[in-house]
């Protein structure tokens, strides 16, 4: 299975398809797998575009600045796209097959990267002149990341076609199966869709053999390239069995545990005898990455917070208007390796919010009882009209800007959780706290607002053991969908 997955909380999906029940899905499962270019069409036009944006910025500056080289720029336009695509054909990123984006990320971006460094030294052969090869090095640094984020930008807005994703059956226990197709149906841009769950057999004395004969006849009869199996605790001989059994039938075949602590965080490697070991990845300890990291968070902050200052006086004319009191509101949270740091946010709430919160709580046993799991409330008496429109787009977090140009915060991390919070994290927090916390990050993307505090805590692991530039970039790309839509926001 393509790591890192991020499965989100054990959500019972709105969804699961019968075999018997969904002929209609089947006669459109085999229309969708008769028809795999589209995917790769859309992916294809998606980097062209973005190669040719870039391309069109260079003849651009060109003409601003070495009019003589901006004529080479267009004739070398059709070579430079045709010879990225050919790369990424080469590279089969145009296969209709599932890749997680994280690290078509960074496959992306690995012959990008090269011709950006060749590219320099080509130029000067070409045309001689140090201020076209300026041009074409910051073009080709810009390229690094515009093209990657072009592509995971077109996977997340493909994801909503309804032609998107490749047919998928998931097999397994209820439970295990739901929090699959919780996941696929949360990250559609993985690619897989699930169009049945099956019930794995049983056999001698209640044990799970793993085999299912809806699950084949899904295979036989439509097509279906994709299994995602959800691994029970059985020995490691009868595992191979089912793998090998599953693998006469299904093209791919993939092993997710079904085990509760270790869906928020699986990444699988197969070995000879059919075994799969779980492993993370601490990149944040390494000083280039961390420098990396920073560079990006000190360039994006301080360029947002320019082109948000009119954004910034807007809002605190509102929340002025909206009640009486300060227009940021500051609290105390935890960030690296647990010191404390003051968290800067718009104010949301009345003045009195506290009083109004243990009012609340005390006479209404309901309320009180979301608030224990969640941590917030869905119609929360203490937010103001102004502050209701503030949280649903998460504009009041645009002043942790602030915390990330001082250091404090990221722009992608865990959440910053509040000191009072640390007995309630279960002892992770000796994981969490080992990466500064981020405006946005996996639990944001993941429900936000809809996710239990011990899901926001499970994911946050999950993106510290998990951490890479790519991971960062992909987050930060899925962020803006979800906050200009306002999806899980109470």
């Amino acid at each position: 299975m393509p790591t890192p997955s991020f499965v989100a909380p054990s959500v019972a999906s709105d969804v699961l398809l019968r075999p018997s029940a969904q002929t209609e899905v089947a006669a459109a499962t085999r229309h969708e797998a008769a028809r795999p270019w589209r995917m790769t069409a859309l992916l294809m036009a998606g980097d062209t575009l973005a190669l040719g944006v870039l391309l069109y910025v260079l003849h651009i500056a060109s003409l601003w600045v070495a009019p003589a080289f901006a004529p080479m720029v267009m004739s070398a336009a059709p070579i430079a796209v045709g010879s990225v695509l050919s790369l990424y054909v080469g590279m089969g990123l145009y296969r209709t097959r599932v890749m997680h984006p994280v690290e078509e990320l960074r496959s992306i971006a690995v012959p990008v990267t090269g011709l950006a460094l060749i590219a320099p030294g080509f130029t000067y052969m070409m045309a001689g002149s140090p201020v076209a090869v300026g041009l074409v090095a910051a073009t080709g640094a810009l390229a690094v990341v515009v093209v990657p984020l072009a592509r995971i930008t077109t996977r997340i807005m493909g994801a909503h076609l309804p032609w998107w994703g490749v047919p998928a059956v998931v097999v397994g226990s209820t439970s295990a199966t739901a929090r699959i197709v919780d996941t696929m149906k949360r990250w559609p841009e993985i690619g897989l869709r699930p169009v049945a769950v099956c019930e794995a057999g049983t056999g001698q004395h209640g044990t799970r053999t793993g085999s299912s004969p809806e699950a084949l006849h899904w295979a036989r009869q439509h097509q279906v390239p994709y299994a995602i199996l959800a691994e029970e605790a059985v020995p490691a001989d009868q595992r191979a069995h089912t793998l090998a059994h599953y693998s006469q039938f299904f093209e791919h075949v993939f092993c997710v545990p079904a085990t509760d602590g270790m869906v928020a965080t699986w990444t699988t490697t197969a070995t000879c005898d059919g075994l799969y070991g779980f492993g993370v990845r601490h990149l944040q300890h390494q000083t280039a990455a961390r420098f990396m990291k920073r560079a990006l968070d000190v360039v994006g902050a301080a360029s947002l917070l320019i082109m948000l200052l009119p954004v910034f006086a807007a809002i605190a004319l509102a929340i002025r208007y909206a009640s009486p009191g300060p227009v940021f509101y500051r609290q105390t949270r935890m960030g690296y390796q647990g010191r404390t740091f003051t968290v800067f946010k718009f104010r949301t709430m009345y003045t009195d919010a506290d009083t109004r919160l243990d009012d609340l709580l005390a006479r209404n046993p309901r309320c009180r009882a979301e608030y224990e799991q969640y941590h917030k409330l869905h119609n929360d008496p203490r937010v103001t009209s102004v502050g209701q429109w503030l949280r649903r787009y998460s504009l009041d977090e645009l002043p942790q800007l602030l915390n990330v140009l001082r250091g404090d915060m990221s722009l992608v991390g865990p959440r910053a959780y509040m000191p009072k919070e640390l007995f309630q994290m279960r002892g992770l927090s000796r994981v969490v706290l080992q990466t500064p916390p981020g405006i946005t990050g996996l639990w944001q993307v993941s429900g936000r607002n809809a996710v239990s505090f011990s899901s926001r805590v499970d994911l946050d692991v999950h993106y510290v053991h998990n951490w890479s530039p790519w991971l960062d970039l992909y987050l930060l790309a899925r962020t803006l969908p979800v906050v200009c839509t306002g999806r899980g926001a109470h």
